[in-house]
């Protein structure tokens, strides 16, 4: 183990630099009101959109998880993972882009449900956007703290709560644009620590010598990871997982608001789209294919698995680390990548929810006369009480395993995904038959998570029928509906608080 007092450092460091950064920019871009706080100001460049992007796609879980994802599939678990995760972005670039076109004074995307299907229905995708972030929040919060405790011996819960901490502290201070200033720090720090890292690991462990393992695993059923589709690229079981990556994914991206604060914050339609297939596809893509490949298949090859020399298999990453590089700066190294990646996807996530609580929640349920300086004040408040939920979550949640809790949050956040989808494409739709799907697919769905008795097989039905349920009761219900609405009217929506509209270059 690296010292305890490295890594203590280590956060006071960090504390220091990014509150220290989102001090200079709220001093150096003063926000004249919300919708500078919550989309800053709509006029960020395409390129520190991508670079915002990428790291917040790359998760704790996004290398922790893709690691553990390669322990349980082999060479094909960090390929579906990857593969899985980037479906959602076809999904959402355009969806935004639409947004852009058909709303351009919306900021959140409950604003488009309240106007797309009225009031009640907008509360229900609200508690669902919020939801969302409590939920992936915590998870960073979790990967940091096993990440802090397996290297450095920090316990795990000062590990996981101080770097909620920090992300609170800069959110609340700089708001979205403080969170894309850090963001990009934060970029550059993973990446050149993975291209590092990655042939490192590799050349000390040896190629051939995996593989020989690797081999092992896929042909010994007395090995402790048996597993005959190891070296399969074309496992089936690591595509049905794929398949489920995609759904516990869709709801992750289309509802979480920070994905949208930082595609109405970007200059233009053309910027937004460079922004998002740069930032996903050619920069986090990768990632998840190499943890998977090479930190989850290294540890089955060396023939440690949970139970056999490591406690859980959310520590595989942290784990092969430590055996390459000991008590030496690969260690040190894996530990910033991970709380990086924390720290990026967490203040993400807690800049959309206070453009959730600051536009959609203040002046339209607390107060409605409310000035903007008091929309922002309370979106201050707000932050900070999240952050302190999910501190406290994430200490709790000590042990549990990070790829089962994103399996079954499919189940929770796929359901509402039809009407929305549905509401953004077709005027046929009505609230009714929206709000009907949303509770039908979320009810079938868990149902078939507790009924089910095969482990192997009620995560995967569970998810498939979150997701795909509502879609047949969206368009049964619509193509029998008489209902229809005026897309024209979100042309003419006038948000409660002044918004600059975005150049289209």
């Amino acid at each position: 183990m690296v010292s305890g007092g490295l890594g203590y450092l280590i956060l006071i460091g960090f504390a220091v630099l990014f509150i220290g950064l989102s001090v200079i920019v709220s001093k150096r871009f003063p926000m004249e009101g919300v919708d500078d706080f919550v989309a800053a100001g709509r006029n960020i460049p395409y390129a520190l959109i991508a670079a915002s992007v990428m790291v917040s796609w790359v998760w704790t879980t996004t290398i922790m998880g893709a690691a553990e994802a390669g322990t349980w599939y082999g060479i094909s678990g960090g390929i579906n993972y990857s593969f899985g995760a980037c479906i959602p972005f076809f999904i959402f670039i355009p969806l935004v882009v639409q947004l852009r076109r058909k709303m351009p004074k919306c900021t959140t995307f409950t604003e488009f449900v309240q106007e797309r299907y009225g009031k009640k229905v907008s509360a229900i995708f609200f508690a669902f956007g919020v939801g969302i972030v409590l939920y992936v929040f915590t998870e960073q919060g979790v990967g940091i703290g096993i990440a802090f405790n397996t290297i450095f011996e920090i316990p795990y819960q000062v590990g996981a709560f101080i770097p909620v901490a920090i992300v609170t502290a800069y959110i609340a201070k700089a708001g979205l644009r403080g969170s894309i200033f850090n963001d990009v720090i934060q970029f550059f720090i993973i990446a050149i620590i993975f291209l590092v890292t990655v042939p490192l690991v590799i050349k000390t462990l040896g190629i051939g010598n995996i593989y020989d393992g690797l081999m092992d695993v896929a042909t010994n059923p007395d090995n402790v990871n048996y597993n005959p589709q190891a070296l399969n690229m074309g496992s089936t079981v690591a595509l049905r997982y794929g398949m489920v990556a995609a759904v516990v994914a869709m709801g992750q991206v289309l509802f979480d608001q920070g994905y949208y604060s930082k595609a109405i914050a970007t200059i233009s339609t053309k910027s937004l789209l460079r922004a998002y297939l740069i930032g996903t596809l050619l920069a986090w893509a990768p990632v998840p294919i190499l943890s998977g490949n090479v930190f989850g298949c290294s540890l089955i090859s060396l023939g440690i698995g949970e139970g056999a020399g490591i406690e859980s298999l959310s520590q595989t990453a942290p784990y092969i680390m430590s055996l390459v590089y000991g008590t030496g700066i690969g260690s040190i190294f894996f530990v910033l990548m991970v709380f990086m990646a924390g720290m990026t996807t967490g203040g993400n996530c807690l800049a959309g929810a206070q453009a959730l609580f600051t536009v959609d929640f203040y002046k339209k349920v607390v107060n409605k006369n409310a000035t903007e300086k008091q929309q922002m004040a309370f979106g201050r408040k707000v932050t900070v009480a999240l952050g302190l939920i999910v501190g406290v979550a994430a200490i709790l949640l000590e042990g549990v395993s990070l790829l089962k809790l994103d399996i079954f949050s499919g189940i929770l956040f796929a359901a509402p995904t039809s009407a929305f989808l549905a509401g953004m494409i077709w005027k046929r739709t009505p609230p009714s038959v929206a709000v009907a799907s949303i509770f039908i697919g979320l009810g079938a769905g868990i149902a078939a998570w507790l009924i089910i008795s095969d482990p192997d097989l009620n995560w995967f039905v569970g998810n498939m029928l979150a997701l795909f349920l509502p879609a047949v009761v969206v368009i049964l219900g619509s193509i029998f509906s008489k209902y229809e609405f005026d897309f024209k009217k979100l042309l003419e929506y006038e948000p409660s608080h002044a918004v600059k509209a975005s150049k289209e270059v």
